[in-house]
């Protein structure tokens, strides 16, 4: 302690069981957090090795303040807590050795103070988050012993100075980077021979050699989990962390750096050469003095050995036909000049608006959609389609296309500031704005690709209705979209409202993380059709819009905030927002369900029937009211969303010691019984609506 304030818990080797509570959250002036037995032997076969007997879930929330978390050789089970981004302090952290699974999820943004991280001897699977490649200050990472899979290449630019992921299931090839890594493990993965020169390890082999130093690992010493020896120098004692100086990259993957440096000229030399001859048709379209202006005869006599290679102007007829909706294959595509595009080729502002995003070529989102072909399309909007993207190097994206064409200049210059402010939001639970690409007139946005959808489909979708999100999973959702509503709305810089929030913009990867996607984009709704989208859909979006939102001067702040009420009612009911099958009075769930907020027997009778059971009564009434105080009609009666934050994390964290079994085995989903009627007590709408469905 310091000052009446506890600064420091160290409870290592003192055979510690039971949970980790809420508490420590309240510990704000608290720096380190240590679990584990200090020099006690690490056995590297993988079996148990716990020295205290914490168990169950790390807590959703942990102390804000805390720059060292070791929690390493104990029980822990579940995956990491999204709150890990508030951690901004946290220089070391250290979950090895522990019974934690599942994907890891995008939960390392926003911290640029960790220099040392150890998830090793775990039982994590899946890729690994692309929020990895923002940890800038990351000296020391240890992955070994997972069953994590794919490529490597988000490490390709951290500063490191030891890697160890042996033993895992990653492929691909070895960035050319991690021959400057001091001390690399790899073995035991499925990486293709050699290392891979790419256009960031050109730079850094070409003009900045490895130093001659590495920035020491903090203090204390970080505990790296001993690794499998090399058999040729024979078995050295085990030792509970081994020195980073022991840690050696095998031979058969390393390569002189004679070879590097030929492979990285040669692709410099072909790269000239291609921009060369990019440079000369660009010119010709231009009517430089180069050669004769670009024709379709012209771009027919290019070398044969770019047949493989889509002609431009095939690519332009066909990027403009999809975009529009129509179809290429009975087109003559040859007959299609370049010149011959919309008057307004691209955005009145350029791309270093989205300078955060990464910018795709309009034939490889072609690729990747086949063609924006109906089998790829997994969504609509109002402000369009969004289809499915497959690309080459096994990144699945969700691929948004809007058309731009009917924008006025100003329209497209507020449409890329929106969208440049979009590729800026770094938070666990908002979908990341990947790329973009706009060409031709037209606008597409790719997204993180969710497996699971959207929480409309996870509802409300034939295939998945039979069983029922658990009350923990509806419960993680609903605070992980608390997050993000603060994040924007108190955090950002200025503040902003959504505009949008329904439960097809809350979308769900494999562990059920929410991501609130189209920030910012509802501006744009005005610009689009209403016409495209079916009544039944309009009026679904309606269910979620604030009572005053339709008038001029409106709080969107507070709109959202009442759009999130109506989000946590679909959550606690099973019902949706709106439902023409529902009584004339009753079809908006919020007119539906009001009556039966205030009161608990009433309010236990319209909870979703496939979760009643599991449901804490106190939960119920707490949840009940936490969404009164979003729906109350006038906009200044509403609170901010912190408040509504904390007392969702208030009534989460009140309910998580007392598991029911049926959660901890299966934390998605508690039954698969089919959805079933509501006893008769229940109002005649809510009866109406469970029959006709």
């Amino acid at each position: 302690c310091k000052d009446s304030c506890v600064v420091a818990i160290n409870i290592s080797g003192l055979g510690v069981g039971g949970w980790l509570g809420p508490e420590l959250l309240k510990l704000h002036s608290l720096k380190e957090l240590n679990f584990l037995v200090p020099g006690a032997l690490m056995p590297h076969d993988g079996r148990d090795v716990s020295f205290n007997n914490i168990a169950g879930e790390i807590p959703p929330t942990l102390p804000p303040n805390v720059e060292y978390l070791n929690l390493a050789a104990n029980k822990f089970e579940g995956n990491i807590p999204p709150s890990l981004p508030y951690l901004h302090s946290l220089k070391y952290l250290n979950l090895s050795y522990n019974k934690l699974s599942g994907i890891v999820g995008d939960v390392f943004v926003n911290m640029e103070s960790l220099v040392t991280m150890d998830l090793s001897f775990n039982s994590f699977d899946g890729d690994l988050p692309r929020s990895f490649s923002s940890l800038n200050n990351l000296h020391y990472l240890y992955l070994q012993h997972n069953e994590f899979t794919g490529s490597v290449i988000l490490l390709a630019d951290l500063p490191l100075v030891a890697l160890n992921i042996e033993n895992n299931h990653f492929s691909g090839y070895v960035p050319g980077t991690f021959e400057f890594i001091s001390e690399l493990r790899i073995d035991g993965n499925h990486f293709q021979p050699g290392f891979k020169p790419s256009s960031s390890s050109f730079s850094r082999t070409i003009h900045s050699p490895p130093p001659a130093h590495h920035p020491r690992p903090p203090s204390p010493p970080p505990p790296s989990p001993a690794v499998k020896q090399n058999s040729k120098r024979g078995p050295k004692p085990l030792q509970p962390f081994v020195s980073y100086a022991s840690l050696h990259s095998p031979s058969h993957h390393r390569k002189s750096h004679s070879r590097v440096t030929a492979a990285a000229i040669a692709s410099v030399v072909c790269t000239m050469f291609a921009l060369f001859i990019v440079g000369l048709v660009l010119k010709s379209r231009k009517g430089g003095t180069c050669g004769p202006k670009s024709t379709a005869d012209n771009i027919k006599s290019l070398p044969a050995n770019l047949e493989g290679v889509p002609k431009a102007n095939e690519v332009l007829n066909s990027w403009s036909s999809l975009m529009n909706g129509h179809d290429t294959s009975s087109s003559n595509n040859d007959s299609i000049i370049p010149g011959r595009v919309p008057k307004r080729k691209s955005c009145a502002k350029t791309s270093k608006n989205l300078a955060p995003a990464k910018q795709f070529l309009a034939v490889d989102i072609m690729a990747a959609t086949r063609n924006f072909n109906e089998e790829c399309l997994i969504g609509e909007g109002f402000t369009g389609r969004v289809y499915r993207g497959d690309f080459p190097d096994g990144q699945l994206l969700a691929i948004k296309k809007i058309n731009m064409i009917d924008l006025s200049l100003s329209e497209q210059d507020e449409l890329m500031d929106i969208l440049g402010n979009m590729s800026r939001l770094k938070h666990p639970n908002i979908s990341s704005l990947v790329g973009y690409c706009v060409e031709f007139g037209h606008c597409v946005l790719l997204y993180e690709y969710a497996e699971n959808g959207s929480l409309e489909d996870l509802l409300f979708s034939a295939a998945t209705r039979s069983r029922a999100l658990s009350w923990k999973a509806r419960m993680k959702i609903a605070l992980g979209v608390t997050y993000a509503l603060e994040y924007i709305h108190l955090m950002c810089s200025p503040p902003f409202a959504h505009g949008n929030i329904k439960a097809t913009n809350i979308l769900l990867d494999a562990q059920l993380m929410p991501y609130l996607s189209h920030c910012g984009l509802a501006k744009f709704s005005h610009f689009v059709s209403a016409t495209r989208m079916d009544s039944e859909a309009l009026s679904g979006a309606k269910g979620y819009a604030a009572p005053e939102a339709n008038g001029s001067g409106t709080d969107i702040i507070k709109a959202d905030i009442y759009s999130f009420g109506v989000i946590l009612l679909v959550l606690l009911t099973g019902q949706k927002a709106f439902d023409s099958s529902r009584g004339p009075n009753d079809q908006f769930l919020v007119d539906w369900a009001s009556p039966h907020l205030h009161d608990l027997n009433s309010l236990g009778r319209i909870t979703d029937p496939r979760i009643r059971g599991s449901m804490p009564p106190k939960a119920i009434s707490a949840l009940g009211n936490i969404i009164l105080l979003c729906i109350k009609q006038s906009p200044d009666s509403r609170p901010p969303m912190k408040v509504i934050t904390d007392k969702l994390v208030k009534l989460v964290e009140s309910n998580t010691i007392h598991k029911l079994e049926a959660d901890a085995q299966d934390p998605s989903f508690i039954t698969t019984r089919p959805y079933f009627e509501p006893s008769s007590t229940v109002s005649q709408g809510a009866t109406e609506s469970c029959i006709s469905r």
